[in-house]
């Protein structure tokens, strides 16, 4: 018996509204796009919602917004998807494993506080497999040490800790929707925070460097979503 890794259900409903989007004249920086950016910090209770074309890019903006400089300290679970680590080397920073719960597959409050040095700039929390982590603990450690907290809910939309969804504890919060995850649009991902000017330098890069929020521009990297 052959068990997929995952199994999209696309839906007439979905496929209406991907050809009514290709009907209109605007296929890119649409309103379906800013509709769902708000209905994502609606469900989720983040104030600021920006859509990437995946949660890696997310992430990697996630560091560039928080100001981290190259060879500052990252802390990240040593069970995980390569992606955290491919974008903190990309971002020349420091990678520090720490081992994580036999039964959760999470990091811990414990290994995290055990890490941290006079070098560490901030901590990537990841929901392994959707399960939520001690992430209030991890806030208050984050908080205390006055270092970021990136929230990697890339597989765990919908989940809760205290009633609060995930993606909202972090100073910055991840989302993908990869056609593995709980919701796909077949590439893409989000960015999820509180600081509006997180979210306004998050807003320049996905469109070559021009804000949707104003008229700054930056050297950047393409990282939009379909629109």
């Amino acid at each position: 018996m052959r068990i997929p890794l995952a199994r999209p259900e696309i839906t007439d409903a979905d496929r209406d509204a991907v050809l009514q989007v290709l009907r209109s004249p605007q296929l890119s920086m649409g309103p379906q796009l800013e509709a769902f950016e708000q209905a994502m910090c609606l469900y989720v209770g983040s104030p600021f919602a920006v859509a990437m074309n995946s949660g890696t890019s997310a992430l990697q903006l996630a560091l560039q917004t928080l100001d981290l400089q190259p060879g500052a300290e990252v802390i990240l679970p040593s069970f995980a998807f390569v992606a955290p680590l491919n974008v903190l080397l990309q971002q020349r920073l420091t990678p520090v494993f720490v081992d994580i719960d036999a039964r959760s597959l999470n990091l811990t409050p414990e290994t995290v506080a055990a890490a941290i040095t006079r070098q560490t700039k901030a901590v990537i929390a990841i929901h392994t497999f959707g399960r939520p982590l001690a992430i209030a603990p991890l806030r208050s450690i984050a908080d205390r040490h006055g270092i970021s907290l990136i929230e990697d809910a890339c597989e765990a939309l919908g989940a809760e800790v205290d009633g609060q969804k995930a993606g909202s504890f972090g100073d910055v919060g991840i989302l993908a929707f990869y056609p593995n995850k709980q919701i796909t649009t077949g590439e893409g991902g989000m960015f999820l925070t509180s600081n509006k000017g997180c979210a306004t330098r998050a807003a320049i890069p996905p469109w070559i460097g021009i804000s949707r929020l104003k008229r700054d521009t930056a050297i950047v990297f393409r990282t939009s979503i379909a629109r």
